[in-house]
């Protein structure tokens, strides 16, 4: 097949709310019947969803792909899905969106922070954290992971690093789950969420320039007030997806982590009597089911054929990872969680010049969340059904009832 796709007849469709949250249209995802089908984003425009792990890999790092939209493309998106039109700036100049240069610029600011000296730095922080929650837990009652310790664990590690003042923790998670949709947003939660988000944003960079900290906003307040690498619309929107993604995608992966293992106890039993090797497998576990599913859309700079499939310039590309993760033709039976797997080039944080940067802190919070609470309640199980509070493909736990003993 080349050329365009019939877009009358898309098969996958995540403008529609019920196959965002459906689990047997999500597993379509998966058993995709090539390795580009026709979509519909969330904001109803057309895209070219790639699902094999070949595809979806060379196209990560494939230098004719940019993450920067074409002209116009971008704002129109954001319009439609609500945002008010005097944010606009501040989600169109992000460092996921940028033009190749302005990403290197940006990115070399970022990447010191999350360097492996700095994480391993902050371990004994996490480990501190995760020790105090689970003094605070009752070992007799039920006790919510999401809640109770996943989010505790995420918020705290994110904001501490960056410099987001304790008040703004808890309302945060508000924010971002208005704003961290694959369907259509709220139009009456979305604006002042967003509003909300930018605004304390703005606060605190003006609280760190005033009184510096040993914080990330005041490292990046410095660098721009003293040099020409970062401008203050850049600077605010930095910080808005180093606190979202540090959030999110942590609380997520740490949730989802307890969620496999506790319905796969012959991979728990592993997990808990050989804590050595968690790191392995926490790979596992975000190929098996992450929380990135989908990375964010790419366009093509010219035109790309793949697999007899021809995405024309400009044409809108969504690179499914939790697809990619499963593909049979790249991992023997994908669909088994086997917490010993050696050859596991994983896609959960993205490859090439846009791999996540806080990859390895979000690593070793789940490590640290997982051994500790093993170590501290080694029968623990879940304390509800399953299918009640288990993940929708691209729809994460959001509650996870256990008894610690």
């Amino acid at each position: 097949m080349t050329g365009t796709f019939d877009w009358t007849d898309v098969e996958f469709d995540l403008s529609d709310v019920n196959f965002v949250t459906d689990r047997e249209a999500g597993e379509r995802w998966t058993g995709a019947p090539r390795p580009v089908c026709p979509g519909r984003f969330s904001d109803g425009a057309d895209v070219y969803v790639v699902t094999r792990y070949e595809a979806v890999r060379s196209l990560f790092a494939d230098r004719r792909v940019s993450n920067h939209p074409p002209e116009g493309v971008h704002l129109d998106s954001m319009r439609r899905r609500g945002v008010p039109e005097e944010l606009l700036k501040y989600f169109d100049s992000t460092i996921m969106t940028m033009v190749p240069e302005d990403h290197r610029r940006v990115r070399s600011l970022i990447d010191r922070a999350f360097s492996v000296r700095r994480v391993k730095s902050l371990r004994p922080r996490i480990e501190r954290l995760a020790d105090q929650l689970l003094d605070q837990m009752d070992p007799e009652g039920e006790t919510d992971l999401v809640a109770g310790y996943a989010h505790p664990i995420s918020t705290t590690v994110i904001c501490e690093l960056l410099g987001v003042d304790d008040e703004y923790r808890d309302q945060w998670l508000k924010w971002s789950e208005a704003f961290t949709t694959f369907v259509r947003p709220d139009p009456e939660i979305l604006p002042p969420a967003l509003h909300g988000m930018v605004d304390t944003v703005i606060r605190l960079i003006g609280a760190r320039r005033a009184q510096p900290g040993d914080d990330l906003i005041s490292d990046l307040v410095q660098i721009s007030d003293e040099t020409e690498k970062l401008d203050e619309v850049e600077l605010v929107a930095l910080v808005l997806v180093l606190v979202q993604a540090g959030l999110d995608t942590v609380r997520h992966s740490i949730s989802l982590s307890f969620f496999n293992l506790l319905v796969h106890p012959d991979q728990l039993e592993l997990v808990k009597s050989h804590p050595e090797n968690t790191v392995q497998a926490v790979r596992e576990l975000m190929r098996y089911s992450g929380p990135i599913k989908m990375a964010l859309p790419r366009f093509a700079a010219e035109p790309i054929e793949i697999d007899g499939v021809t995405i024309p310039k400009d044409g809108q590309i969504q690179l499914v990872v939790g697809a990619a993760n499963n593909d049979p033709e790249r991992f023997t039976d994908p669909r088994v969680l086997d917490v010993t797997r050696a050859d596991n080039p994983q896609l959960s944080f993205a490859a090439g010049d846009h791999f996540c940067p806080g990859a390895s802190l979000a690593t070793a919070e789940t490590e640290i969340a997982l051994n500790k609470l093993f170590a501290r309640y080694p029968d623990v199980r879940l304390a509800a059904d399953p299918d009640e509070v288990g993940p929708r493909f691209l729809k994460a736990v959001t509650r996870l009832p256990v008894q610690l003993v």
